[in-house]
């Protein structure tokens, strides 16, 4: 059997002129999980092997000044990729896919293009291209599908199972499900490393604000507390809202309110409050939630954001 190569998988690319003419991220990623016989829940180790068997050149740690990974190197000639030596183990193989991503365009580049130079520096847009690549490739749809389906659209334990950070997990979330319609929402502090050096108290931002087709509600005090309207990116928890009300509980949150259900979750690392996750479906596809409802029990209490601001 010929082996598998980075070469030889940007040829194909090429060679197909109408999928080279719509060439994305979730389709890439496809095409090289299946060319390259990917696992269905791909690790570092497995990863590190393909890197240096098919010509991506090797992985290493390293320290990299805040960034998280980076790659050296021309097309036709060796490849080094990098990773930042304190990421945890879902973070190094997600950085391994996203400058797996970025050698395949500079390769394919060189293939169609010989001698043309590499631009240096980082691409916002590529950079962006690469970390859905990397998402699709360690969170491939039909198997994310089915165990989020199972879990009951639960961020968190998809975290846990794909060994993915909590934004991918997020992002994943709202591009392969598309029944019933949602919203996902992924507030984090605003620190970094060690929660030993975090203060008090928590400022938490939207990290992740992601809505698909048919989730209709343009306006909600549930979701946005006293602002009213939608969560943005980059805005604060907001008071009033489910959000707040799990951030300051430490337990989960359900409630329905303005056409749609919607649960809180905070999550908590060395007892520190670090994320709260909402996600929110239309009020008569409520029942997906059930399975990461956990110990709440029906009747579910109506969201009254005056109680939610009264208790922060």
């Amino acid at each position: 059997m010929m082996e598998k190569t980075l070469s030889g998988f940007c040829r194909d690319l090429l060679d197909d002129e109408p999928y080279r003419q719509s060439l994305d991220p979730e389709g890439l990623a496809a095409r090289f999980v299946d060319y390259f016989g990917l696992s269905a829940r791909p690790t570092l180790e497995e990863l590190t092997a393909l890197a240096q068997r098919a010509g991506f050149g090797t992985v290493q740690e390293g320290q990299m000044d805040g960034l998280k990974g980076a790659h050296v190197g021309q097309p036709g000639g060796e490849y080094h990729i990098y990773h930042r030596e304190d990421l945890w183990e879902g973070s190094k193989s997600h950085t391994v896919l996203h400058e797996m991503y970025e050698i395949v365009l500079e390769c394919m580049a060189e293939i169609h293009s010989p001698g043309m130079a590499v631009p240096s520096g980082p691409n916002p847009v590529i950079c962006q291209q690469a970390e859905r690549f990397a998402a699709a490739a360690l969170m491939q749809p039909d198997i994310f599908l089915s165990y989020a389906q199972a879990s009951g659209l639960d961020v968190a334990a998809i975290h846990d199972v794909f060994g993915c950070a909590y934004s991918s997990a997020a992002l994943r979330l709202a591009e392969v499900v598309r029944d019933p319609p949602l919203l996902v929402v992924l507030y984090e502090r605003t620190e970094r490393g060690d929660p030993a050096g975090w203060t008090d108290p928590a400022v938490l931002r939207a990290r992740v604000v992601k809505r698909t087709a048919g989730f209709g509600p343009r306006r909600s005090r549930l979701l946005n507390g006293r602002r009213g309207g939608m969560p943005r990116k980059d805005k604060a928890l907001p008071s009033g809202s489910l959000a707040e009300r799990a951030a300051h509980s430490d337990s989960a949150e359900y409630a329905e309110a303005d056409g749609m259900a919607a649960i809180a979750r905070p999550v908590v690392w060395k007892g520190r409050l670090a994320k709260v996750i909402v996600v929110a479906v239309p009020w008569e596809r409520r029942s997906v939630l059930e399975p990461q409802l956990g110990r709440l029990q029906r009747p579910y209490p109506r969201f009254n954001p005056r109680a939610a601001t009264a208790a922060s």
